[in-house]
């Protein structure tokens, strides 16, 4: 009974990967919930396994990384808070590889993942051409120019492409049918394809090579993706044939005031006029329609506030070189301080005019408890003059400025600054007085070295020397990630290390 709780939880929690929801309950997500639940049910068969599970080597490996880290965490220079947090992600990913090491229902993992990415892949699909429900995994959407990066169920598409990329063995060599595998894994190449990442696409097709022969019809059947989709993304032809002459989206914002003294939690308006300056229609209705957006920009955190955006709807539509005066309906924070108001026009699930490069209209909110409202001009050239979109106020990184903080800071702190303290500290060693404090140094394993130091890294490396690695699916899904790791870093995302994790002690056998 124990071990069919057991086997039904970790199914669960693996079907909830790629859906984790933005909205928690008590600040924990319906993952991270799935997974306290699993921890607490296996908790009796972690024990009664105690003997088998202390004299296996990956285990010993894994709890000596997770206690450098631990280790690594106390003695940082700063920012203990964050670097516990990180240690606690590194336990529970820890924690997730014994218990899939002791599960007796492998290949019924597998067919649950195999199951869960071919759903999530249909959804990023359909999510793409405007039908999803975008706000439940994220705010925004993200672009490449005038090209729309696909994110799915997932926050960001650089996540949704390394799960697609390690979800593609796994279920092209699962014990679903063979139709159903290949239209499956089509799923997985366009979803992938269409987040635009690079470093899961190259990743994949590396990795899947290593089983030579009986890689080509999975390769294969990437290349038909790639190719069918080349008629459906016509920037992708404008590219091909010369730059763009205008783009599709733009917008103009005009505004008689910049500047709004106000009081906490106080609903107000701004009077705009707007002017369409693209060449298509912006329509008040339908699967395609365009409104308007407010959100509040903190200058000091760099972030935008976790509130919802206040729509304003479009009262009719609006033809290419046609205006618009209309008052956008606002709501101050409920804490004083100094913001930056952004209005922005968006099309159907928040995709953000400002993400394909329009600029958007932005003010300066006054907000004190003890002021009466004020209107009147602010200079806010300074944020114009960033060049960026408001959701990157800050100037954006190149990796090898990344990586090259990233080797200052080791040299500086060999035995490492704390577990996920990269981002907090990499500004330092580039001059910088601000950056942006979401940011990673774009690689798996400089960011264990700044991190952990050479202990860590050096454990990590025992850690996966200890695996059995073969040609099986579980091996390869958790080889394109490794693999993946030397552009980007997923260990504090909490969806992909749960990932991580499970394909590590999942041996792709049945006891």
């Amino acid at each position: 009974m124990r071990e069919r709780w057991l086997a039904i939880l970790l199914c669960a929690l693996i079907a909830q990967i790629p859906f984790e929801s933005r909205y928690t309950l008590l600040g924990i997500s319906n993952l991270q919930w799935t997974f306290i639940a699993l921890a607490a049910a296996s908790t009796p068969l972690l024990f009664q396994n105690r003997k088998r599970l202390l004299h296996d080597r990956l285990i010993q490996c894994a709890a000596l990384f997770v206690g450098i880290q631990w280790l690594a965490a106390a003695y940082a220079p700063e920012f203990h808070a964050n670097t516990f947090k990180a240690a606690a992600r590194f336990t529970a990913g820890a924690l997730l590889l014994a218990i899939c090491s002791i599960s007796s229902k492998q290949k019924l993992v597998q067919r649950a993942w195999a199951i869960s990415a071919t759903v999530a892949a249909v959804y990023a699909l359909i999510a793409y051409t405007g039908f999803g429900m975008t706000a439940l995994f994220r705010t925004e959407e993200f672009y490449i120019g005038q090209i729309q990066r696909l994110s799915g169920s997932f926050e960001y598409p650089n996540t949704a492409a390394a799960y697609f990329a390690m979800s593609l063995p796994i279920v092209w060599w699962s014990s679903l049918r063979t139709v159903v595998r290949a239209i499956s894994a089509f799923a997985l190449w366009c979803a992938l394809i269409l987040t635009f990442s690079k470093g899961a696409l190259v990743a994949a097709a590396v990795v899947l090579l290593a089983r030579r022969k009986s890689s080509v019809p999975i390769l294969a059947t990437g290349a038909i993706a790639y190719v069918l989709l080349l008629p459906v993304q016509p920037y992708l032809w404008e590219r091909l044939r010369g730059p763009v002459a205008q783009n599709p989206i733009g917008a103009e914002y005009n505004v008689a005031w910049t500047r709004l003294d106000q009081q906490p939690a106080t609903s107000d308006e701004v009077p705009l006029h707007i002017r369409n300056t693209g060449i298509t229609t912006w329509h008040a209705a339908g699967w395609r329609s365009v409104a308007i957006g407010t959100r509040w920009w903190n200058p000091e955190s760099q972030k935008f506030l976790r509130l919802a955006p206040l729509i304003t709807k479009l009262p009719h539509d609006i033809a290419p070189g046609e205006t618009l005066d209309i008052s956008t309906a606002i709501r101050t924070p409920e804490q004083s301080g100094r913001y930056i108001l952004v209005l922005d026009l968006f099309s159907n699930n928040l995709d953000w005019f400002s993400q394909a490069g329009v600029i958007p209209l932005l003010l300066e909110g006054n907000i004190r408890t003890s002021v009466h409202r004020s209107i009147g001009q602010a200079d806010l050239k300074s944020f114009y003059d960033r060049g960026q979109t408001p959701g990157a106020l800050t100037a954006s990184v190149a990796r090898s400025s990344l990586w090259n903080a990233a080797f200052l800071m080791f040299r500086a702190h060999p035995f490492g600054v704390g577990p996920d303290n990269f981002r907090l500290e990499y500004g330092k060693y580039l001059n910088a007085s601000h950056w942006d404090t979401d940011v990673h140094s774009n690689n798996l394993y400089l960011e264990l070295l700044t991190g952990s130091g050479f202990l860590g890294l050096a454990a990590f490396g025992l850690m996966l020397a200890a695996r059995h690695w073969d040609l099986q699916a579980p091996s390869l899904a958790a080889a394109i990630f490794l693999v993946h790791g030397v552009v980007d870093y997923f260990l504090m995302t909490t969806p992909l290390y749960f990932a991580f994790w499970i394909m590590l002690g999942n041996s792709g056998t049945d006891v």
